[in-house]
């Protein structure tokens, strides 16, 4: 139950840390607002899918998030020195190391290293986000990065992710007149190629039942008999 404990008020802690650090918020603000664009466009546009290009780009979030910790580290003291900056080894690691995954991250996507499903997955908006956001958190307000905190943000990964696939249902819901369709949605070429197949089928049987009138009508009748 201790932990448990820990874990719910790290996770409050990780919730509230833009509010408590008005330099973060403006650094979680984009991350917030690319994730729920990128959700509502794929909940509108449900047959698309994230590409390796658009994965590729997400990865680049951690090299620049990387960079703005460094630079937050740099002017931690209001002017900015390289002193403070080397003399910070603990959360200057964290930055530099960040950068290291992010470069990694993007040979990985860029050499198409992974199979597609679970890259496109792992490298989705929501995952990259959180990720990036907590360990922001744990640069800007002093969070310990231990076990508790990777809880913690797994946990909000997960409240998030539900959160977002709930906004993409209810997007699915609303722009469907007749409701929620447990089938997939056909898209107009879908729906005009059936209506063609359709359309062939009903020529070919009306051909075929002309075909066979004109042979019962043309068929030579056997001669009748004269009663003697």
């Amino acid at each position: 139950m201790e932990f448990l404990d820990q874990v719910i008020e790290r996770f409050i802690s990780l919730v509230q840390a833009p509010f408590t650090n008005e330099v973060m918020l403006w650094s979680a603000i984009p991350l917030v607002l690319a994730t729920l664009f990128m959700t509502l466009y794929f909940g509108k546009y449900g047959k698309e899918e994230l590409n390796w290009d658009s994965a590729f780009g997400n990865t680049m979030v951690f090299l620049f998030v990387s960079i703005d910790l460094l630079r937050h580290i740099y002017y931690t003291h209001g002017e900015g020195s390289f002193e403070i900056l080397f003399s910070n080894t603990f959360y200057a690691s964290i930055a530099i190391s960040l950068g290291i995954v992010g470069v990694l991250l993007m040979i990985v996507t860029y050499y198409h290293l992974l199979p597609k499903k679970l890259a496109l997955f792992l490298f989705s908006a929501a995952p990259v986000n959180v990720c990036v956001y907590v360990l922001m958190t744990i640069v800007y307000n002093n969070v310990s990065p231990d076990l508790v905190t990777l809880v913690a943000g797994l946990l909000l990964f997960g409240i998030i992710f539900g959160v977002l696939k709930g906004l993409q249902l209810l997007e699915h819901m609303a722009s469907k007149p007749e409701g929620l369709s447990l089938s997939p949605e056909e898209n107009l070429e879908d729906r005009y190629l059936k209506q063609l197949k359709e359309k062939n089928k009903k020529i070919l049987e009306g051909k075929k039942k002309i075909s066979q009138e004109i042979e019962e009508e043309v068929k030579p009748q056997k001669p009748v008999k004269p009663n003697v």
